[in-house]
């Protein structure tokens, strides 16, 4: 450059113009980057305040560009997902979000909320085969599901009623490409997206984002703008609007189908427009439609076969035990495979809505039993009760794997496992892959060595350590792709529990439902020691009068008017616990 300014041949008054020019350049240059890094500022400061702020577009750019790389991408969640047994993947191609701006082929991980339902076929095993499609390609993972509800229809009311839930996913996908891979599973399972269609009309399966993680400087398709390296993501906290799609959906104040799921997932989520969390939303609503005479959401538990139990009322769950060493009923159903099948029929008749098989005693001190000699003893009974009643639903009580699918297989319905999956590590991962509910249940140890491990005084008490507990075991069915839609939690009473721990379970329903997120709740106090030790009554058969009280306490702690989830009542004597149940109930509901 010194020599060039120098040559002889150049004009001074071109060299003066030359260095004027270079200056300017210069110092427009530094201009346009303070600019840059002011602008880079105010844009976060503005994020930063809130969701409201959030512009709709900050910075121009093709909507092709990929999303950013970000240090928080290493921490999220990585959650197993569901592996149902369902129909095969999506055959068409999606995408692959690339990042052309720094080369990297890692795109960011970022979370969205879905809505999903159906109200054609068998809607669950439509829900299932979606998620498990949605999967397929790899840019997709589930994290959480809300549980499921049976709702009325809305805008065009003269069709079924769905069922409907919410998801929480991760994806690497832009909030476009996601729309596309959603519209693409739902024409493979056989919605109609015609222009013929009847919109807001029955659907094999419906699938909306309703909220989507933001970056702190975007593109207006929701996509990351490479003019700042730490471009940080805040939680669904994404406004966009093009001719194909808006975020935050505009339905979400105005719809309890999706609002109640959302409050499943996590009530704190916040309207990044209207500034408000979902539980907020939902109250307002619920105030708005004070006087409205629409049928209330109902959760359920899907089941096989395209089945469902409605949680909206106390159930019933009778035992049958076909062991000959059980301790109460041992022997009594063991030997004839009739008599064990008229006694389910007769419990049906009696009033219990699910009869609980068992082939294995799990009294204090009972040894384990062989699968083989476990199989001998249930199969046989299971089937032939299938056969003389096809809408009965069946729970297999097993601690095994291989006992819990030959019994699906056979025809039950749950698998009630009092280890909650612990005795057998296979036991998670195969009823996730046959897609039942599963009960989790609260036990120490073995049958042999749990009464022995009952000291919960250094961990809080019993409830809070329970319900600790079982949400571990919640979590971990979830993991293994369990989805929390199919499960059903149980504290334990009697397992690895003195006396006192047993009536602070069952004092404490309540707060353990609580602690236990509103998941639905068994109780199984039926004949147990803890019983006979109060009353003095030694022969379990005798102490049906006593179980009565423990279940109409659990009823008479569960009255949060607000709380959704059931209450299983698991006992041996079903009619009594019927009646009573009817009598307090009635009680309850009595005008003053």
């Amino acid at each position: 450059m010194t020599s060039n300014l120098l040559t002889p041949k150049r004009p001074l008054i071109s060299i003066l113009v030359a260095m004027i020019v270079t200056l300017a350049t210069r110092s427009c240059a530094n201009t346009a980057l303070l600019g840059v890094h002011k602008a880079s500022a105010a844009a976060k400061r503005r994020y930063r305040l809130g969701p409201t702020k959030l512009p709709l577009e900050t910075v121009h750019r093709k909507s092709s560009r990929a999303i950013h790389q970000h240090p928080t991408a290493a921490r999220c969640s990585t959650s197993t997902a569901a592996a149902l047994q369902t129909r095969g993947g999506s055959s068409s191609s999606i995408a692959s979000p690339t990042n052309s701006t720094n080369n990297s082929t890692t795109p960011q991980w970022r979370r969205a909320y879905l809505g999903i339902g159906s109200n054609m076929g068998n809607p669950f095993q439509n829900i299932a085969n979606a998620l498990h499609q949605l999967q397929s390609h790899g840019h997709i993972r589930l994290l959480r599901t809300s549980f499921l509800r049976q709702t009325s229809p809305m805008y065009v009311t003269n069709q079924p009623d769905f069922i409907n839930g919410a998801v929480e996913i991760e994806t690497q996908l832009t909030p476009l490409q996601l729309l596309r891979q959603l519209k693409n599973v739902e024409e493979e399972l056989g919605r109609d997206l015609s222009s013929g269609a009847i919109r807001n009309g029955p659907r094999r399966i419906d699938l909306d984002i309703l909220l989507f993680d933001a970056y702190e400087v975007q593109n207006f398709d929701g996509t990351a703008a490479d003019t700042i390296s730490d471009n940080d993501i805040l939680p669904s906290a994404l406004v966009m609007k093009t001719n194909e799609l808006i975020v935050p959906h505009v339905g979400i104040p105005e719809r309890e189908f999706v609002l109640v799921p959302l409050m499943d997932l996590n009530a704190r989520l916040v309207h990044p427009v209207l500034n408000k969390t979902v539980s907020d939303l939902l109250l307002m609503l619920t105030a708005k439609n004070k006087s409205s005479v629409e049928p209330k959401a109902v959760r359920i538990l899907p089941l096989p076969r395209g089945r469902m139990l409605l949680l909206n009322e106390t159930i019933i769950m009778g035992i049958l035990n076909v062991t000959p060493d059980s301790f109460s009923d041992g022997g009594k159903f063991s030997d004839s495979v009739e008599t064990a099948v008229r006694e389910a029929l007769q419990m049906q008749m009696d009033g219990a809505v699910i009869v609980d098989v068992g082939g294995e005693s799990t009294r204090p001190g009972a040894e384990e039993v062989g699968v083989e000699e476990e199989l001998r003893r249930v199969l046989p009974v299971i089937t032939r009760i299938r056969q003389e009643c096809k809408n009965i639903i069946l729970s297999i009580d097993t601690r095994h794997s291989s006992v819990a699918k030959a019994a699906i297989e056979a025809g039950a319905d749950i698998v009630n496992d009092v280890s909650g999956g612990t005795h057998d590590p296979q036991m998670l991962p195969s009823v996730a892959e046959m897609g039942v509910p599963m009960i989790l249940m609260h036990m120490r140890g073995n049958p042999k060595t749990m009464q022995s491990l009952t000291n919960y005084s250094e961990s809080n008490g019993v409830v809070p350590t329970v319900a600790r507990d079982l949400m571990q075991r919640s979590a971990e069915a979830e993991a293994a792709g369990i989805h929390r839609w199919l499960q059903v939690l149980d504290p334990g009473i009697g397992f690895a529990k003195d006396v006192n721990d047993n009536l602070s379970l069952l004092k404490g329903a309540d707060l353990l439902r609580k602690e236990c997120g509103n998941m639905p709740m068994l109780f199984g106090p039926s004949r147990k020691g803890f019983i006979g030790k109060i009353t003095g009554e030694e022969d379990p058969v005798k102490r049906d009068y006593g179980t009565i009280a423990a279940c109409l306490a659990v009823l008479q702690n569960s009255r949060d008017d607000n709380c959704e989830s059931c209450n299983i009542l698991r006992v041996h004597n079903v009619k009594a616990a019927k009646q009573a149940v009817m009598i307090h109930e009635a009680i309850q509901n009595a005008k003053c």
